[in-house]
């Protein structure tokens, strides 16, 4: 009977574990722009938004979100000229898509 809840709780700090890396990984970071949606209901903000292409970004995007992410409180990395943030940020759609305006 121990072994089963030892077993269990080691599956559990494992998942845990797993979940608190994935989302404090560090991804680059990419340019939020609208979505033309054809759904006449939106649930979640993150619907409204794609990530950009690479033609679909303006030339000076890297030089001003460098200018912005500066400012704000968020953790970052640059490396290459590339800007990366953690996972969880890049998750918040509604709010990269405000650093990229």
């Amino acid at each position: 009977m121990k072994k089963k809840i030892y077993s269990g709780l080691g599956v559990l700090v494992i998942l845990v574990s797993v979940y608190c890396y994935w989302q404090n990984r560090y991804v680059e970071l990419r340019p939020v722009i609208l979505k033309e949606y054809e759904q006449p209901i939106i649930f979640f903000d993150n619907q409204l938004y794609k990530s950009a292409e690479p033609n679909e970004v303006p030339a000076n995007y890297y030089k001003n979100i460098d200018y912005v992410i500066d400012r704000s409180v968020e953790d970052y990395i640059k490396r290459d000229g590339k800007i990366y943030v953690r996972y969880k940020l890049m998750n918040d759609l509604n709010l990269i898509w405000n650093y990229t305006l």
